[in-house]
């Protein structure tokens, strides 16, 4: 970019030197020199470097002295691909046990546990369901929740349900706007801990 810049200011001096030294700007001359000022002009406008901005990180409270048990069920997407809710879902789930304030089922031993019982945990979507799952892998509480994406906005709506009571403990509702990286280093970090707390 630096380079375009120091370019485009010597091809404009050079052209002023020659072009004045006679003390005549002709036509073409004056309209390249024009349009070599729209370009700079364009150039140091729409090139400016967007800063993203940082999600930003709560601070952890002192963790229990027993973990509570939980087990973390894929989070449902709507406009974010497989993929990024699976890696999502993957980071959410790394991030609660190192609060720790949360003993996590992995992901492989929940899946052999559920496969057994036959449950599908495609489509279930609602408490009931999450319960009901939370009583089949024998955890405390389970958490569940959506991310969606409207335009360049992400918005995360993620809940702890006691499997006891049916209940739910807590919800944390998180809206970004940027790109998904900062989503997946950040923003999970930060639902973990606002969860925790």
């Amino acid at each position: 970019m630096t380079l375009i810049r120091n370019k485009v200011l010597l091809f404009l001096f050079s052209l002023s030197l020659f072009s004045c030294s006679s003390g005549n700007v002709g036509y073409w001359e004056f309209k390249l020199i024009e349009k070599s000022i729209d370009t700079l002009t364009d150039i140091f406008k729409h090139n400016k470097s967007k800063t993203i901005k940082k999600i930003e990180i709560p601070s952890l409270p002192n963790p229990p002295d027993t973990a509570i048990q939980i087990a973390v069920s894929s989070l449902n997407g709507s406009n974010v691909s497989k993929s990024e809710i699976i890696a999502l879902t993957e980071r959410l789930r790394s991030e609660l046990v190192l609060t720790k304030f949360f003993k996590v089922l992995e992901r492989d031993v929940m899946d052999v546990i559920l496969a057994e019982q036959g449950f599908q945990q495609l489509g279930c979507t609602t408490s009931e369901c999450a319960v009901e799952m939370g009583q089949i892998m024998n955890v405390e509480k389970i958490v569940a929740g959506t991310i969606s994406k409207v335009g360049s906005t992400f918005s995360s709506s993620i809940r702890v349900i006691d499997i006891s009571s049916g209940s739910i403990d807590k919800i944390i509702s998180f809206d970004y706007t940027g790109p998904i990286d900062e989503l997946l280093k950040r923003g999970m970090k930060k639902i973990a801990i606002d969860l925790a707390s």
